[in-house]
């Protein structure tokens, strides 16, 4: 075997299923079968088992897989090393959100203490986030709900805060200073809020499903930005994470907390235990543990 059989043997245990992997790999589907049939003829054991039309590793397989990896991680780190000597290594980071709030104050200060590297943020859903993780096409990723930790495939999730939210209402609405606002004062109201499968609308929709609340919505779309000028123009009211009130304090004015227990979202950092060492991967993870939980004890808990 070889290291490309090996950096194929675990894009395809990552993809769990030979035909997207092959497609990932820029390979025919009958090219990636034979190596791994003839990986598996070299060692002796079968690493998958067929489930419908997806393969999952066996135990033979999961073991195989840590020991690629750690294989795989360590010539990562040669050519990183090499890179790092000929100073030809482009240091950037990709970090994927299925939010779209926690992002800006972070990477500004990120990018204040570390100039040289380049940062990449992208939306994508819960399973695309894992699926990118595993397979190294992100560095790092914020997702509500917390994305669950996979030991086999060396994906992490550290739970960074609890978000609470609040209503943003058009200037001069009469909703706006009451306290204790009830599903009946907003029942004919119409809600700008972000699609289906997002981490903020899913947070909502479980509390709507729990308290059996139908809103009316009138516009879905995960540009935060653009909802709230929707609202700014009367179009209708937002659930907006209170984290958006410190970066828009001007928002303040016009929005009301929301004080329903459920009313919450865990916020998750998550990321691959296995990367290479002389990547940016350290320096970003280290550095957005500490932010957030400096920002959450000073700012957002305030």
């Amino acid at each position: 075997m070889d290291i490309k059989d090996l950096r194929y043997f675990c894009m395809t245990a990552e993809m769990e299923h030979v035909t997207k992997a092959a497609e990932k790999l820029g390979v025919s589907q009958p090219f990636l079968t034979r190596v791994i049939g003839n990986l598996e003829k070299e060692i002796g054991l079968a690493l998958f088992d067929n489930v419908g039309r997806k393969i999952r590793l066996n135990e033979n397989g999961e073991n195989f897989y840590i020991y690629a990896k750690k294989v795989l991680a360590e010539v990562d780190n040669l050519y990183a090393e090499i890179d790092s000597m000929l100073d030809k290594r482009e240091r950037n980071i990709r970090i994927l959100c299925n939010i779209s709030s926690y992002s800006a104050e972070l990477i500004v200060a990120f990018k204040k203490a570390h100039p040289n590297y380049t940062l990449t943020i992208d939306y994508a859903s819960a399973k695309e986030i894992n699926s990118a993780l595993a397979i190294g096409d992100a560095d790092f990723a914020f997702c509500t709900p917390p994305i669950i930790d996979d030991p086999i495939k060396g994906i992490k999730t550290d739970l960074v805060f609890c978000e609470r939210c609040s209503l943003l209402f058009p200037p001069d609405h009469p909703l706006i200073g009451k306290k204790n606002i009830t599903f009946d004062d907003i029942k004919d109201e119409q809600l700008l809020t972000t699609p289906k499968g997002s981490g903020l609308r899913i947070n909502i929709d479980r509390v709507f499903q729990k308290y059996d609340f139908h809103p009316q919505i009138v516009c879905e779309s995960n540009d935060m930005n653009m909802i709230m000028r929707s609202v700014r123009d009367g179009m209708g009211y937002a659930i907006i994470p209170r984290w958006l009130l410190y970066s828009n304090p001007s928002l303040k004015k016009y929005c009301v907390n929301v004080d329903i227990p459920e009313a919450c979202g865990y916020i998750g950092f998550s990321y691959n235990t296995n990367p290479a060492e002389g990547s940016a991967y350290p320096d970003f993870k280290s550095f957005a543990i500490r932010f957030l939980s400096e920002f959450k004890d000073n700012i957002y808990n305030e």
